[in-house]
């Protein structure tokens, strides 16, 4: 992109006169030094303004350039006379420079910027000069276009909100909420909860939003609620309850019902089981008579099982009859506890 040119300021035009109109007094010594010296000061001076000289007057810039190097080469020669004659050839030439280029018909500057109108893109407002885009000549009063000005703004170079006094708003904990709209501004959470973590009141690793019983914990496949009826060992659905069916007999009765659908719902909640379900007599009959009735028994539980959803292909029924007691036979009470229905664990 094209620079600017930049008028200089009104104590800078001061010192550059004042140096010009000292030229002919510093130059009545006309030694090599004294050329080289003054040769090097006339330089700087049109330095200085080399811009306003190139645009105003430039064949007088073209003849000050001209008549220094003649005078150089002059005084490098050992001529001090011609030398002279040329540095004062040259400055004449800067005096009328600097004439030229103080003309503001040549390089008007209406609204007193320093940049000239021609390359000033707003050249009735002054530019602020606020280190943001001032090379264009217009003001910024709102440098990041957040619509809050720059006196305002306590971020003025990054876009934020009016509430926010011209700063961005953050979001602290990368949640998605922002910071104004976060409960918990630095600790995530979902947009649903405000921004802050939903929690696990039981400790039961299912966080309360989903937890069907968010005060009592429960395993996960049971969406956070305990089973009530069973309990889930490493190879075992271990029941709380016996299965009860009517008296020598395999029909299943209804007081059992409400056992069997919870370790239906119980399998269910965990795809990958396998599941062999035995039944078990005790010793009283026929040991043929109490192993055909254990198999049956163990059938119609399977048998309502899958009637609960689960697939067939995920039970197996085994009757045992009255080899494997888990009590004495020869009590009654012992009796009760070896008629029973295990639910062993193949696969998980």
């Amino acid at each position: 992109m094209k620079q600017a040119i930049r008028l200089p300021s009104p104590a800078r035009i001061a010192v550059f006169a004042a140096a010009v109109v000292l030229l002919p007094s510093a130059l009545a010594c006309v030694g090599h030094s004294q050329i080289a010296q003054r040769t090097k000061a006339l330089e700087a001076l049109m330095a200085d303004h080399h811009d306003q000289f190139y645009a105003c007057a430039p064949k007088a810039l073209a003849r000050a350039e001209v008549a220094i190097a003649r005078a150089r080469h002059e005084s490098s020669r050992g001529r001090p006379f011609p030398a002279k004659a040329a540095i004062e050839e040259a400055e004449a030439a800067v005096r009328e420079g600097w004439k030229g280029s103080g003309d503001t018909i040549c390089m008007p500057d209406a609204d007193g910027d320093g940049i000239p109108d021609r390359d000033d893109k707003c050249p009735t407002l002054a530019e602020d000069f606020d280190s943001f885009q001032d090379e264009d000549g217009c003001p910024d009063p709102d440098n990041d276009g957040d619509g809050v000005k720059d006196g305002d703004d306590q971020c003025p170079i990054a876009p934020g909100t009016p509430a926010n006094r011209g700063c961005p708003v953050k979001d602290s904990d990368a949640d998605g909420v922002m910071d104004p709209d976060d409960s918990c501004p630095t600790v995530p959470g979902p947009r649903i909860n405000r921004g802050c973590p939903i929690q696990d009141g039981d400790k039961d690793g299912v966080s309360d939003d989903v937890d069907r019983c968010p005060t009592e914990a429960g395993p996960v496949e049971n969406s956070g609620c305990p089973y009530a009826l069973i309990a889930i060992t490493e190879d075992q659905i271990q029941v709380k309850q016996k299965v009860f069916f009517q008296t020598g007999k395999a029909a299943i009765k209804k007081e059992s019902f409400e056992l069997l659908n919870e370790v239906a719902q119980a399998i269910l909640d965990h795809p990958k089981f396998k599941i062999r379900i035995e039944g078990h007599t005790d010793t009283v009959g026929k040991p043929k008579v109490n192993q055909k009735l254990s198999q049956a028994r163990a059938d119609a539980v399977r048998m309502y099982l899958v009637g609960q959803g689960v697939g067939p292909d995920r039970l197996q029924a085994a009757g045992m009859g009255d080899e494997v007691p888990l009590d004495d036979n020869s009590t009654e009470a012992g009796r009760a506890v070896n008629r029973r229905v295990e639910f062993h664990i193949l696969q998980k």
